[in-house]
């Protein structure tokens, strides 16, 4: 075998002892490698093929067969076995025992040749399992070995996914960083990524034996947050130039528009110049010469000068890069498409939390949802859906239980699943998500019967299965009973878990009912999980206003729970949602309240709650308030001119719920605002006579 010594590259340091490859991680890739495995992390992925569960002590599988011809450090394998510890062999008949999960430096005895390892990871856990699956097709398919909610042997609290990837034809080897978590806290990983061909030479990832997860890598279920280290056979290429990026947005309003390529110089010379081109459809290509000095494994960003006309519609869009001496073409160029439109919808994410009251994790979820629903509330819509307790809608709950893997979660529009924790990153991502077209709701109530009539206009030509459904939302639910309980691991724990109202490090695990208080709870789902089919045409236009009414009586109790609705704190959400070709994800939404009238400046310290209805107003305006000590009270009503047209002593008033009603029969038509003072402070609010 020809010994190859590459030159150390700042910031790329790492081991090649022996071994004719190269290597380069690809660090925060967003995408696995070559994008075939595009399949969601979970413990239990449909699909894959189970090679080994949970294992109390290392152990080795058995030996499997490679699904294609793969070369590994110049030879032939045909089979490989796999250790609960990290380690995926070739050599199948080693007598070496499976690794401990104390892992160590590469080349190391404890480790058979021709070995691949992310050494220091253990499956003793209940999900913990090994899986297999190959993707694409002949001649370029990969054959995955998947480390699935695996222990981590250096901190016993968190969970990853890692994987070893072998590719046929490149004979390509990867090590794939999925995710990681923690119910705990910060997640620490201390493995060794590499490969060892035998007891005195190998290959190692740059921080072994002490490599850490990416901290992008954390938590998405999906690619869209992968690191992974590739191992090429051969000798580096002196010049090899790839197109890694384009800035090119998949919806574009039409006009002029500027393009950027990123481009990555994967040889071991430097780049000084190369031109970059694109061309949108069959017409020639635009060509910009770009000098700069790219070092080996460095990349540089070039936005063209001539501009993309964008018209109206969907175009294919080819964007590459040309170096001279670069005889490999193969990742050249990008191809993509993208559509002109004529406006950019208002977006607002949808994030739904899957939760519970026996959920001992689930206030995280409390404490983030109401993060983010304060923090972004026109542009967030949060609905917590709940499981197993007297809060639950058998239809939503069953709806998201398909698409998560555990309590608590965070549905981001049915696009991925994160942790609550992750609720301003998750929003940060996905803000700018094209919405495919505007909504708006506008609705009557009457008694316990509520009108919604939803608009959606489409910002481009849409066909396919478009649906709407209505999510009635109820905030500060609460029961008296202990199913009404919240389970609280975060009692006594020191990672901080609080906000204004509750502070579950310093309240008990359960925490009693009578103290708890839930908020943005999903009470039904009219239309279904995936919205009632022919709510809205198979073929719609641009521009063109579409309309839905739902007709909706708000129950007497909620479910089985005997618990009345308080519609003064009721809210609703239409949610637009795409089921052509796809599982059924959210592009936009919209959420009122059912009574808005919301107060614009809340007491502090002891007023947590207030809501006033209805609004317009007739013969009299309710205002209902949770305080959490007793508090001397008046109100005043003042109309547009300044003038206090009314005013009242409410004296001292209880800790708890209170409600006020003020007579309105009397007063003229028209614009009023309500200021309630107490001891603490003043809110104040406009309502309409009618």
């Amino acid at each position: 075998m020809k010994k190859v010594l590459l030159t150390l590259f700042a910031g790329m340091l790492f081991s090649q002892v022996n071994a004719q490859y190269w290597q380069y991680p690809n660090i925060n890739a967003g995408q696995n490698p070559s994008g075939l495995n595009n399949d969601t992390e979970q413990p239990s992925p449909s699909g894959w093929t189970s090679l080994m569960a949970t294992q109390a002590s290392p152990t080795w599988s058995a030996a499997t067969n490679i699904p294609f011809a793969f070369t590994f450090n110049g030879t032939a394998v045909t089979q490989f076995k796999a250790s609960s510890t990290g380690v995926v062999t070739f050599d199948v008949g080693t007598a070496l025992a499976a690794p401990s999960s104390s892992n160590a430096a590469l080349p190391n005895a404890a480790i058979p040749n021709n070995s691949i390892c992310i050494w220091g990871i253990q499956g003793t856990g209940t999900n913990d399992a090994i899986v297999t699956k190959t993707f694409g097709t002949a001649p370029n398919r990969q054959f995955w070995i998947q480390y699935n909610s695996y222990s981590i042997a250096s901190n016993t609290a968190a969970w990853c996914y890692w994987s070893i990837v072998l590719e046929e034809t490149s004979n390509k080897v990867f090590i794939v960083d999925h995710r990681s978590g923690s119910n705990t806290g910060a997640v620490t990983v201390a493995l060794t990524a590499g490969l060892q061909f035998s007891s005195s030479s190998a290959m190692s990832v740059a921080g072994s034996p002490a490599l850490n997860t990416q901290t992008t890598a954390t938590m998405a279920d999906d690619p869209s947050d992968n690191t992974y280290y590739e191992f090429t056979p051969g000798v580096q290429p002196a010049n090899d130039i790839k197109a890694i990026s384009v800035t090119a947005p998949n919806y574009m309003l039409a006009g002029n528009q500027n393009i950027a390529i990123t481009v990555k110089n994967m040889g071991s010379a430097n780049i000084t110049s190369y031109t970059i081109k694109y061309k949108d459809g069959a017409s020639a290509p635009v060509s910009q010469l770009v000098t700069s000095t790219i070092a080996p494994f460095g990349t540089n960003a070039t936005t063209f000068t001539t501009p993309l006309n964008v018209t109206l519609g969907a175009h294919p869009l080819t964007i590459w890069a040309e170096l001279t001496g670069d005889n490999n073409h193969a990742n050249d160029t990008l191809t993509s498409k993208f559509t002109g439109v004529s406006v950019f919808p208002k977006h607002r994410v949808v994030m739904e939390e899957p939760t519970g009251t026996w959920c001992q994790w689930c206030p995280r979820g409390t404490i983030y949802m109401d993060s983010i629903a304060k923090a972004k509330p026109n542009d967030v819509v949060v609905i917590s859906v709940h499981n197993g307790d007297p809060m639950v809608v058998a239809a939503y709950d069953a709806g998201v239980g398909a698409l998560i893997g555990g309590y608590p979660s965070l549905l981001v529009d049915r696009k991925e699943e994160a942790d609550p924790s992750q609720a301003f990153d998750q929003f940060t991502k996905h803000t700018g998500d094209f919405a495919f077209a505007d909504i708006s709701a506008t609705h009557t109530i009457s008694g316990n019967a509520l009108t919604v009539n939803a608009k959606v206009t489409p910002a481009t030509d849409l066909s396919g299965d478009w649906r709407l459904a209505l999510v009635p939302i109820e905030d500060r639910c609460h029961g008296t009973n202990s199913t009404w309980n919240q389970s609280n691991a975060y009692s006594g724990n020191a990672t901080p878990m609080a906000n204004t109202e509750f502070n579950f490090n310093t309240l008990p695990n359960p925490v009693p009912a009578a103290q708890m208080y839930y908020d943005f709870v999903a009470r039904d789902i009219v239309g279904g999980f995936d919205g009632a089919a022919g709510t809205l045409p198979t073929s719609m236009t641009n521009g063109t206003p579409y309309t839905k009414t739902f007709n909706y009586t708000i129950p007497a109790t909620w479910g089985t729970s005997g618990i009345a609705p308080n519609i003064s704190r009721m809210k609703y959400a239409v949610l637009f949602i795409d089921k052509t070709g796809n599982a059924g994800v959210i592009r936009n939404a919209v959420e009122a309240t059912v009574f808005p009238l919301g107060f614009s400046d809340i007491v502090k310290n002891n007023i947590i709650e207030a809501v006033a209805y209805p609004n317009p107003a007739t013969d009299k305006i309710s205002i209902d308030f949770t305080t959490t000590e007793a508090v001397k009270a008046t109100y005043s009503i003042v109309d547009m001119t300044g003038k206090i047209i009314a005013t009242k002593d409410l004296g001292t008033l209880s800790t708890g719920a209170n409600t006020v009603e003020i007579a309105t029969a009397n007063f003229a038509a028209g614009m009023y605002s309500i200021v309630l003072t107490t001891d603490k402070g003043t809110f104040q609010s406009k309502f309409t006579k009618k």
